[in-house]
């Protein structure tokens, strides 16, 4: 048994049995989506059992146990779970059991008042919130103490045992680098914010350490030209000393 609520041109077709459409118009539950629902809207379709569109506008959920919610968002495959914002072209997922998103005016995701990540608005890069005032406790940092650090560090390629061993990483472990730098809520994990700190602290650790190279290449410099100077005095002296015992004919 299934229930249809209302609206204008809506429809669940034969075994989609125990299915929900709430109302809205030209909304349909197909054959075979049993335990479907669509809570309202226009032009929405289930296709997959268990599929669940609850509103908007053109969505799908064709795969079973699917999600589809906004604009022409189309969840197609199995446990897929799409959201969309007002405009208007499809937005499918691509495998099943995906997570699929498109937001034109951007993510942003919090963890607390002052603290989370952001997507801009046709941006392409997660930027980290670091406002300084909502910092505290802060410390300096050795860069040559870094640069050391990160000179030993132990790095190597690999792959996530989830994935295919053909798609390769590059980068320390997690626990490597929790020992070393002692930052980080946990030691399985690299967070992104301490991993550019670490190479930003190495790198004025490395420019550091050029610099006093080039200082004690100059001042070596300088040393050697001054006794280059003297010898050159001496060199003067000697000569002049040669030429006046030639003119006395010694």
């Amino acid at each position: 048994m299934s229930f249809l609520g209302g609206g204008y041109n809506n429809s669940i077709q034969t075994n989609a049995y125990q299915s929900v459409l709430g109302g809205g118009a030209d909304n349909q539950i197909t054959n075979g989506a049993y335990v479907g629902t669509i809570g309202g809207g226009t032009h929405n379709r289930v296709g997959g059992a268990g599929g669940t569109v609850p509103g908007g506008n053109g969505n799908g959920a064709n795969g079973v146990n699917s999600f589809a919610a906004g604009t022409q968002a189309k969840a197609l495959h199995d446990g897929a779970f799409v959201l969309t914002d007002l405009h208007y072209s499809d937005f499918p997922s691509t495998n099943a059991n995906q997570f699929r998103a498109r937001f034109y005016g951007g993510y942003q995701l919090y963890s607390s008042a002052s603290a989370g990540v952001q997507l801009a608005a046709g941006g392409g890069s997660w930027t980290s919130l670091s406002d300084r005032n909502a910092k505290e406790n802060l410390q300096p940092v050795s860069a040559t103490e870094m640069l050391e650090k990160v000179a030993v560090l132990p790095l190597s390629t690999w792959n996530y045992k989830s994935q295919d061993a053909s798609i390769r990483h590059i980068g320390p472990m997690a626990q490597d680098f929790k020992a070393a730098f002692g930052v980080g809520e946990t030691d399985t994990g690299i967070t992104t914010v301490d991993a550019d700190g670490v190479a930003l602290a190495a790198i004025q650790g490395l420019n550091e350490k050029v610099e006093s190279g080039k200082q004690k290449a100059e001042s070596r410099m300088e040393r050697l030209e001054a006794e280059n100077a003297e010898l050159k005095r001496r060199l003067e002296g000697l000569e002049q000393l040669v030429l006046k015992l030639t003119a006395k004919g010694e």
